[in-house]
């Protein structure tokens, strides 16, 4: 279940148990099965007496939602210019994933100095509000994860941290898939055997699948594979590598804007790969190549959403214009 489900499925729990906690069960007859467990356990939990101060404390994450979109190690740096006090009001409205990145890689001596947690709790709306706007000022505006009516290249900023990575792994499958299209048997077991049995069959499927694609697309994979770096650092920082190279073939060095906005839900090892492959490709970079590799970025980001890997991004007229 995805995190906006869950924090869906709190929030009509709490409405509902402050009808009284027999009204609120009757709700378990009307709700999708496969959500009738998590909401249960969320009915058991809840005190009646704490849900005003939960209810507030919901709304106050969801207005520091766009932070929450930055990747932890870029809010490092920004936090570090911060008071330990506005730093412990804004780490109480982060996810605990932040938080615990955030308390690790700070120095010492401000996580010495931060206030206790029902000393950030506390605070008023209008100051949370202003807090949230002035640390905001040191991020490229971005739009948060949502349910969108359509969705292109342009958005994929949009995608949550862990669901780019997640699209960087699927990008080197294919574009490997793509480079060992029409290569002899020897080749594909020295290269298969590296991987797991799960992936080895995922690489043979999308080898298949991908044969008739174009031939300038199948020697470009190619020389992607052979772009990167030879340190050996394992089969999954190879695939991320691969994925991020492919990624950046799609860029035009007018997207420049749209790197910064997207280099926020990187790791800084990440943004500075992706903006290297980035410059390697701008002076040989062609329209038509870069508008097919765009559509290939898009197909992916659809693929993982039909599997329900990724929130859902599209509806109504674009899940038309899909079908």
């Amino acid at each position: 279940m995805m995190e906006k489900e869950k924090t869906h499925l709190k929030v009509v729990g709490m409405l509902a148990l402050l009808e009284g906690k027999e009204e609120a069960i009757t709700l378990l007859d009307y709700i999708q099965p496969e959500f009738g467990a998590t909401l249960q356990a969320f009915l058991e939990s809840f005190k009646k007496e704490e849900i005003p101060s939960q209810l507030k404390a919901l709304r106050a994450q969801e207005s520091f939602s766009g932070i929450a979109e930055v990747h932890p190690a870029w809010l490092v740096e920004a936090l570090k210019r911060e008071s330990p006090r506005v730093i412990g009001v804004i780490l109480r409205h982060l996810p605990s994933k932040h938080v615990r990145y955030l308390l690790e890689h700070l120095p010492k001596r401000i996580v010495m100095q931060l206030p206790k947690l029902v000393e950030a709790f506390y605070v008023p709306t209008e100051i949370l509000n202003l807090i949230r706007r002035r640390f905001e000022r040191h991020f490229v505006p971005m739009r948060i994860s949502r349910q969108r009516e359509s969705f292109g290249f342009h958005q994929l900023y949009c995608l949550k941290i862990e669901e780019l990575e997640l699209l960087f792994r699927e990008l080197g499958l294919s574009e490997l898939a793509l480079s060992m299209v029409g290569s002899g048997r020897k080749i594909l077991q020295m290269v298969l055997n590296r991987f797991g049995i799960q992936d080895a069959k995922e690489i043979l499927h999308r080898i298949k699948r991908f044969s008739p694609q174009a031939r300038w697309l199948l020697k470009d994979a190619k020389y992607s594979v052979l772009e990167l770096n030879s340190d050996e650092k394992g089969v999954e920082h190879f695939l991320k590598e691969l994925g991020l190279e492919a990624l950046a073939k799609a860029m035009s060095p007018a997207d420049s804007f749209f790197f910064e906005a997207l280099k926020q839900k990187l790791s800084p090892e990440n943004a500075y790969l992706f903006k290297r492959c980035m410059d390697e490709q701008a002076l040989g970079f062609s329209p038509e190549k870069g508008t097919k590799r765009k559509e290939w970025v898009v197909e992916h980001v659809l693929d993982l959403s039909k599997k329900g890997k990724i929130d859902s991004i599209r509806s109504g007229e674009s899940k038309r214009e899909a079908a």
